[in-house]
């Protein structure tokens, strides 16, 4: 009798873990997955995408990275002012949100530093 409680048991736990196992790993996945996505690009950064060089929003980006050596040219500086302030605010908000969270500060420390100094 023993030994037929065991395998029923046994059996039960088998049974649980085929059903339970499959949700988990479907959960972790769509978590996994829902981490590596970028975030959509919003309204304003798709308006303001065209209005930037894609030359210049390179070296934009380099800069607000932090890439050693990295400062926009005059010419791009020139742009980025014409682009305005809410499109720059917006496209290191989006290189935030694209980088490790470690880099935050840093990002929008310098963001702050091109737009409010460097051009």
């Amino acid at each position: 009798m023993e030994s037929l409680a065991k395998t029923a048991v046994l059996l039960l736990f088998s049974l649980m873990m085929l059903v339970v196992l499959p949700g988990l790993e479907a959960r972790r996945l769509e978590v996994e997955e829902s981490a590596k996505a970028p975030p959509p690009y919003s309204p304003t950064i798709a308006s303001c995408a065209p209005k930037l060089p894609k030359n210049c929003g390179d070296e934009v980006k380099e800069s607000v990275l932090g890439l050693e050596g990295s400062v926009p040219t005059t010419d791009c500086c020139r742009q980025l002012v014409r682009w305005g302030k809410t499109c720059h605010d917006t496209f290191a908000q989006l290189l935030v949100s694209r980088e490790p969270a470690s880099q935050k500060s840093s990002i929008l420390t310098n963001s702050k530093t091109i737009w409010g100094g460097l051009c």
